[in-house]
């Protein structure tokens, strides 16, 4: 499988589909998902290459501000990585864990399926927007 492939194609239909996540947002270097998981899961797919300058320098720094400003809603402890070895479309994972999460201390792939929860997606998302709206 040719891995860390760029997705083209950012329209909320075509991202649910590869990636089995609510479509959030789309920015001009990424776009944002959510996984309807109790442990609340973001995805961020790149537009261009990791090794791109422009996308590197508009991307981490926006995601480690979504960070701080999900954490002064109460998520505390994150994982961020970038895997792609069960999806070969180029994708970065940020992830709030707790000592109570059904998966911990393991990482959340060794426990897929993980328990459904749309309604924490839900809130995640609109937490996301309000802070793109207000921010980046």
């Amino acid at each position: 499988m040719n891995l860390d492939q760029i997705v083209d194609d950012h329209s909320p239909e075509n991202l649910e589909n590869l990636f089995q996540a609510k479509y959030i947002a789309e920015r001009p270097f990424y776009s944002i998902l959510v996984k309807e998981t109790t442990i609340p899961w973001i995805l961020f797919v790149p537009k261009g290459r990791l090794d791109d300058n422009e996308v590197l320098s508009n991307l981490y720094p926006q995601l480690h501000k979504l960070v701080a400003a999900l954490q002064e809603h109460g998520y505390g402890h994150y994982n961020i990585a970038k895997i792609g070895n069960k999806n070969k479309w180029l994708h970065l994972h940020l992830v709030f864990r707790s000592e109570d999460d059904e998966a911990w201390p393991d990482p959340i792939w060794c426990h897929e399926p993980l328990t459904a929860n749309p309604q924490q997606a839900e809130t995640l998302g609109k937490q996301i927007q309000h802070f793109l709206h207000n921010n980046i």
